[in-house]
């Protein structure tokens, strides 16, 4: 009386254990993709999507051979277990999709150089409506990766106010595509504006050994470094470290203001 089901919780444990295996190996897949492509170091920090990727994809692991364990059955049919099998499946599949849409959507798309910092921009914090003022090559965001652009000053006191309020509310230039200017011409002002290495080591003494091992994953010296403040909208305590083309060769988690 018990040999039945005996058999079908063990018939269940195999075809979930395949399951789990599975789902594991496709939720590595999307891992790298996330973690190498959309949200490449230090992009994932900054962003903060690390707990919430991976609360979805452990989310995803489990339902999926859960569900697995739960409609598995040594009495269906074959055409019965295929069909169970491939909804299960389906409705995974959707899950992930969905998921992995979500932190594409949400993915860093812009890194703008502004007054004084460089500031990386999410592909929804972007004003949309005013790409097509962006200057040539600079109206489309790119599917990963982030577009280099500068920002430009106000034309007119006018526009200068109105600035201000924006950015009181939380929308500074870098987000508003009207406002950008090709990289290239950032540049001076950004030479301008960055600082010596060094004087951060002496500035922030407490946050020396960091700095020091950023700036030895960039193969310089620090005598060949220069900095400037990298922020996000919600973080404000990363540096960016720059070489005497102002080329980013490195980061550093160090508050630089």
């Amino acid at each position: 009386m018990q040999a039945a089901p005996v058999t079908r919780v063990r018939h269940a444990l195999r075809y979930a254990l395949r399951h789990l295996l599975i789902s594991a190996a496709v939720a590595v897949a999307a891992a790298v993709l996330v973690f190498r492509l959309l949200y490449p170091p230090p992009w994932h920090l900054l962003f903060g999507v690390g707990s919430m990727f991976f609360l979805l994809l452990a989310v995803d692991v489990v339902c999926g051979p859960l569900l697995t364990l739960i409609v598995a059955n040594p009495k269906k049919s074959r055409r019965e277990r295929w069909l169970d099998f491939s909804l299960v499946g389906l409705v995974q599949l959707a899950a992930l999709l969905y998921g992995l849409h979500s932190v594409w959507v949400a993915r860093p798309a812009v890194l703008a150089f502004e007054s004084d910092r460089l500031m990386a921009i999410s592909a929804t914090e972007v004003q949309i409506d005013a790409l097509a003022q962006a200057p040539q090559g600079l109206r489309r965001l790119p599917w990963w990766g982030l577009q280099q652009v500068g920002t430009r000053k106000a034309a007119s006191n006018d526009e200068f106010f109105q600035s201000m309020k924006l950015g009181l509310s939380g929308i500074s230039p870098a987000m508003r595509p009207d406002w950008w200017t090709p990289w290239d011409s950032a540049l001076p002002a950004m030479r301008a504006r960055a600082r010596p290495v060094g004087e951060l080591l002496e500035r922030r003494p407490q946050d020396a050994a960091t700095l020091h091992e950023a700036i030895a994953a960039t193969g310089l010296t620090a005598g060949q470094l220069r900095y400037l403040p990298l922020t996000t909208r919600k973080v404000k305590e990363w540096t960016a470290l720059l070489d005497a083309d102002m080329r980013i060769v490195g980061y550093a988690p160090i508050d630089a203001f």
